[in-house]
């Protein structure tokens, strides 16, 4: 399912692997690779790249291995070029009844460009995200028995209030999913059954993460009883950060009217430049005239300023990932950065007049006065 790349504009979004050393050596990881895709998603097209890490030491027994960021899998499926909240959308209209061909027109109208024929693609990924069973495959559990055993965790993901809930059992340590079930209902008995597929696998639980969903945490102690068991402490983090969420909603806007407030600046620059087609008589650019520069032209002050809206732009859209690093406060952060810049550069603006004009005084004639003349 690939599509023409650069067809419209796309938001930057560079994502790099999270581990920084070595399990074998203790060495630095090195970024060794960087690898772009373009996704269409609900929010917006978006150009990714993610950079890979590895071990620069060719005699580590750990340089084999590539570390890759997990947020790329958070936005879309491998080889797939749209996005999981796309997949969820069409799988779960479609299931409601919506023809695949209505779909794909609301997500034209929507911006989203797909043509029918990649919606019922589409349409089979949402159906094998939703049946997953790698658990039930031999070479799968010796490969989990090998490693020491599982860390189990499960979770639910929702399209909207009124849909069923998407079930999904992992390993946490190998990155493994194991089974997926729809659930309409949240319940101890309901949940259970997933949680025993595991069970059957005859293979050692570790121990088991999870969030603090009122079904899910009898279950886990239902079904596995003796081991170790303890909630997902970014959601003890997402809890703990909600006090601020008032407070990180008005800084967002704030960022938002700053932007947009650059972006009009942005614009009346662009309305004043002067056309590249206006040219010396008869046709011909008076650049072409001009000899070769020996150095690089200074910048001038419209294109400073055109650059800083450029900045700012892209700073005001500046990713970050909550509770830890909240995008709101990143974006604020980044643009108060350009401020200091802006005001530094002002302030070294205003002393070089400023010594410009006391050169200018000294230089006058001794006994003189500014608008009289000398006899």
């Amino acid at each position: 399912m690939k599509r023409p790349v650069g067809t419209k504009p796309a938001r930057e979004i560079v994502i790099t692997a999270a581990e920084s050393r070595c399990a074998e050596c203790g060495e630095p990881l090195k970024v060794c690779q960087h690898r772009e895709r373009w996704i269409e998603r609900l929010d917006g097209y978006l150009h990714v790249t993610r950079r890979d890490k590895k071990c620069a030491l060719l005699e580590c027994p750990g340089a084999v291995r590539i570390f890759r960021p997990p947020e790329d899998l958070r936005l879309a499926l491998p080889y797939r070029s749209y996005g999981l909240d796309v997949t969820l959308a069409i799988g779960e209209r479609h299931l409601r009844g919506e023809s695949l061909g209505s779909v794909q027109r609301d997500l034209n109208a929507r911006g989203v460009l797909i043509d029918q024929r990649h919606t019922g693609r589409v349409f089979r990924d949402f159906l094998a995200l939703t049946n997953v069973a790698l658990g039930d495959d031999a070479s799968r559990r010796e490969k989990l028995r090998a490693q020491g055993g599982i860390v189990l965790m499960c979770d639910g993901v929702q399209f909207d209030d009124s849909a069923p809930v998407t079930y999904l059992a992992w390993d946490a340590m190998s990155g493994t999913p194991l089974f997926s079930e729809r659930k309409s209902f949240r319940s101890e008995e309901d949940l259970r059954p997933i949680l025993e597929r595991v069970k059957a696998m005859d293979v050692p639980v570790v121990a088991i993460v999870s969030d603090k969903e009122k079904g899910l945490v009898p279950a886990v102690e239902a079904v596995f009883p003796d081991a170790p068991y303890q909630f997902c402490q970014t959601h003890f983090l997402k809890n703990c950060a909600k006090p601020l969420q008032e407070d990180l909603s008005a800084l967002g806007a704030s960022v938002t009217r700053r932007a947009t407030r650059v972006h009009k600046i942005a614009k009346r620059l662009h309305e004043t430049e002067p056309s590249a087609e206006s040219g010396a008589p008869g046709g011909e650019s008076c650049l072409a005239t001009l000899p070769e520069p020996t150095a690089p032209p200074a910048m001038s002050d419209a294109e400073f300023a055109k650059d800083l809206c450029q900045l700012v732009r892209q700073n005001a859209r500046m990713s970050g990932k909550a509770p830890l690093d909240p995008p709101e406060l990143k974006r604020h952060e980044r643009l108060e950065t350009l401020r200091e810049l802006v005001a530094e550069d002002a302030r070294k603006k205003g002393a070089r007049r400023r010594s410009s004009k006391r050169s200018r005084r000294r230089s006058r004639p001794t006994g003189t006065r500014s608008g009289s003349r000398a006899e």
